[in-house]
């Protein structure tokens, strides 16, 4: 694709963003000094951890085509990349900026934007000035504009940047100059076609016209054509506005005789064989109705309803098998998030989840052991076969008052995702296409918050709408003994024989409540097991034991062996200490939260995780660091064992991954004095009844040994200074990788060895 259409594609994206931006707040950053170097998807963190911001970004302004990809930019750090114009990666974000316009000139990128905490502030707050070869890493220039810069576009060999005030040209872009001044604070916008700059201003109604920039002629804008976008075909200039519009100048405008009526057009975009022109035709309480005309010719036009398209089409351009575009809902008061758009001809229209919006999150997964789910607010849906690449969903659709479905549980039974969501439930084969279950709510604005499958029967419940219960997730009904008003099913859990569930009773006289411990067996007959004085409880079960916690003081549990009998205890965390959720790996429970300490007399954040076997002593673990300026929190709200790997997902669209968690004390390993160095990506030991076990061909190296298994016989061969030796006792494969009973191999080899347990470490000793 020609690079200079791609220029001229951003001017309607960059004025839509900017009236769509919603007033949202992230947290605050340092301005870039020097430069700054982003990281793609996904971010090794150590220790096994890996984080994936793929989904993590904000619908953005300005988009751009170079060196053999496309970027996209946007407020609070958003940068997006993408090979094809379909698929779409959001790198590590550029701090706390807000940018606002992108462009590349066949060598390097040039970037403007302003460090401002919140994205409405780019509209009068200076920008900055950025440029790149690859979109990663970022140089500092040091042109200073004095104002915000809305768009920039490259053509005819030279940058023209619009501010607020002036407009700017540069040859290389980072020397510049100012070419024109504006009126302050006026209503403007810059396009670019066959080879000549527009400049509208909707203030005085004039066009401003330029070859290079430097030297403009100002004409009458037509108000009657309302021309907002404007390309070269057919040895004309073709506009929209008011209908579809044909000029020799691009400033005077004829009205075709088969112009559309009834339609307010605002993008057109041509890929030398077929004309696609979007827009809309009216508005019903802030949801636009829109609609494409297609042509051949650039003069006979062909009607689509774009019903089911329900993102606004912010931008369009030629990709291989037909147009690609990003959107975003199809309401013009906030983004819900951003939408990659494709069509092959402009007839029919097909979108998918590209971004997340700020503030938004992803609250459940589930696996059936090849696809992994995950759901969100404002219908947000990905999937994974491998634990690594997700993709975006279909979305779902966008309901007057009601906006687009929250959706917050989701689990796989009776051969089908099933989601609850605040429609109420919703189902779907492969996790991609979604459909709607009746639940006999009292009204439309019934919802489900939690759900669990048991293997015979779902449970879903919310704290307004009681709970219900189904046996194949489409036929549901309501039991109303666990219904009542001052009722909430908070948590459950199945055990293989009958559903635990903490149900919170809500006390009027001082707003503090009880948990009664219930269970069933068939999901319709409840029976009261112990009331116990948890406000609000998170119920976990190890295989060995039970545990009901509260979620914002995890300081209390009850734990139970057999389920009927609970007992009160402390566990060794602090009042303050809370969970977002509890679930159980491996026999141990684990839980997540973002915590804080006070070190030095400040509080520090961190991300961690807790396991515990008993539900009482929990040992905290902390999840490896990385600057990666990611807006907001880094909670996580739901985590499933898929593919080997541990998943969770959680706020500002973000996924993690570990490929090992350390359920138990850290051990450390002396050799003649030394420590050895272990991780995650190398192995780490662990104990098994009551022996370590330590990573074969770690602990061989670190001994002098040349290490080699010999699949065939089970066999190790131990090389050192031309001697071999072989060792077969108690080698084991853990999560892919071989490991040996530490006592069995270093005795074997001539070696001593100690083990000594202190302050919550293990420390083996090994001399000659």
């Amino acid at each position: 694709m020609n690079r200079k259409t791609i220029a001229a594609l951003i001017i309607p994206f960059i004025l839509l963003g900017a009236l769509l931006a919603p007033l949202s707040a992230a947290n605050a950053q340092s301005s870039v000094e020097d430069s700054i170097t982003l990281q793609e998807p996904a971010v090794t963190l150590g220790d096994g951890w890996t984080l994936d911001t793929t989904f993590s970004s904000e619908t953005p302004y300005a988009l751009a085509f170079g060196n053999g990809e496309y970027v996209a930019v946007g407020p609070y750090g958003t940068v997006m990349k993408s090979t094809d114009g379909q698929s779409w990666k959001a790198l590590s974000k550029f701090q706390n900026y807000q940018l606002t316009s992108i462009e590349w000139d066949g060598s390097k990128y040039v970037m403007f934007g302003a460090n401002a905490a919140y994205e409405n502030d780019a509209s009068y707050k200076p920008a900055e000035a950025f440029i790149s070869k690859d979109a990663l890493t970022w140089t500092k220039i040091g042109f200073k504009p004095g104002e915000p810069i809305q768009q920039l576009i490259w053509g005819n060999n030279e940058f023209v940047a619009l501010g607020t005030s002036k407009v700017f040209t540069s040859k290389d872009g980072e020397n510049w100059t100012t070419a024109v001044t504006l009126q302050k604070n006026g209503y403007f916008a810059l396009g670019f076609a066959h080879d000549t700059y527009f400049l509208t201003s909707y203030d005085d109604n004039t066009v401003r016209i330029s070859k290079d920039g430097l030297k403009w002629t100002s004409k009458k804008y037509d108000t009657a054509a309302g021309v907002q976008y404007r390309i070269w075909a057919n040895n004309q200039y073709i506009g929209v506005g008011n209908g579809i519009y044909t000029s020799a100048d691009g400033v005077t405008w004829k009205k075709q005789s088969k112009s559309p009526a009834g339609a307010t057009l605002t993008f057109i975009v041509h890929n030398g064989s077929t004309f696609i022109a979007t827009g809309y035709t009216d508005m019903v309480e802030g949801a636009a109705r829109q609609v494409a005309y297609t042509s051949t010719d650039g003069v006979n036009w062909k009607k689509h309803d774009l019903a089911n398209l329900q993102a606004n089409i912010y931008i369009l351009y030629p990709v291989k098998g037909g147009f690609a575009g990003i959107g975003s809902n199809d309401r013009q008061d906030s983004p819900d998030g951003t939408y990659s758009i494709f069509t092959k001809d402009g007839s029919s229209w097909s979108y998918r989840l590209a971004g997340t919006s700020y503030g938004t999150e992803f609250g459940g997964i589930a696996t059936n052991g090849k696809r992994t789910v995950a759901v969100g607010l404002n219908g947000m849906v990905i999937y994974t076969d491998d634990g690594i690449t997700w993709k975006g969903s279909n979305p779902f659709p966008y309901q007057e008052r009601l906006g687009r479905t929250h959706l917050f549980d989701v689990v796989w039974g009776a051969g089908k995702f099933v989601a609850a969501a605040n429609g109420g439930i919703y189902t779907s084969a492969n996790g991609v296409s979604w459909k709607k279950e009746k639940v006999p709510f009292r009204d439309q604005y019934g919802g489900l918050r939690n759900i669990v499958w048991t293997g015979k029967f779902f449970v879903a419940s919310s704290q307004v709408d009681g709970v219900y219960t189904s046996k194949d997730a489409v036929n549901w009904t309501k039991v109303e003994s666990v219904s009542k008003d001052t009722y909430w099913l908070t948590s459950s859990v199945w055990d293989g024989k009958r559903l635990l569930g903490a149900v919170r009773v809500h006390d009027f006289s001082d707003g503090v409540g009880s948990t009664k411990i219930m269970q069933t067996t068939n999901g319709t007959t409840w029976s009261t097991v112990q009331t116990i004085e948890i406000d609000q409880a998170l119920i976990a079960w190890n295989g060995k034991q039970y545990i009901a916690v509260d979620q914002y003081r995890a300081n209390e549990v009850y734990v139970s062996k057999d389920g009927m009998k609970w007992t009160k205890s402390k566990t060794n965390l602090g009042e303050n200490d809370n969970f977002e959720f509890i679930t159980s790996f491996d026999g141990y429970f684990v839980a997540l939260n973002d915590s804080m300490k006070e070190i030095n007399g400040e509080y520090v954040n961190y991300d961690a995780y807790y396991v515990s076997q008993d539900g009482i002593a929990w040992r905290e673990v902390r999840i490896p660091q990385a600057d990666l300026a990611v807006s907001g929190s880094k909670i996580m709200k739901d985590g499933v064992k898929a593919y080997g790997k541990y998943i969770f997902v959680g706020y500002n669209g973000l996924i993690m991954r570990a490929s090992e968690l350390q359920f138990q004390d850290p051990i450390r390993i002396l050799i003649n004095g030394e420590e050895l160095k272990l991780s995650s990506e190398l192995g780490k030991p662990y104990i098994a009844d009551g022996t370590s076990y330590v990573p074969l061909k770690a602990i061989g190296e670190a001994l002098g040994y040349e290490v080699t298994w010999n699949t065939d016989k089970k066999e190790v061969t131990l090389e050192r200074d031309g001697e071999l030796t072989y060792f077969s006792n108690g080698v084991v494969l853990k999560n892919g990788r071989s490991y040996v009973k530490l006592r069995a191999l270093t005795e074997f080899l001539g070696y001593t060895v100690d083990f000594v347990k202190a302050n919550g470490v293990s420390t083996i000793t090994i001399d000659k």
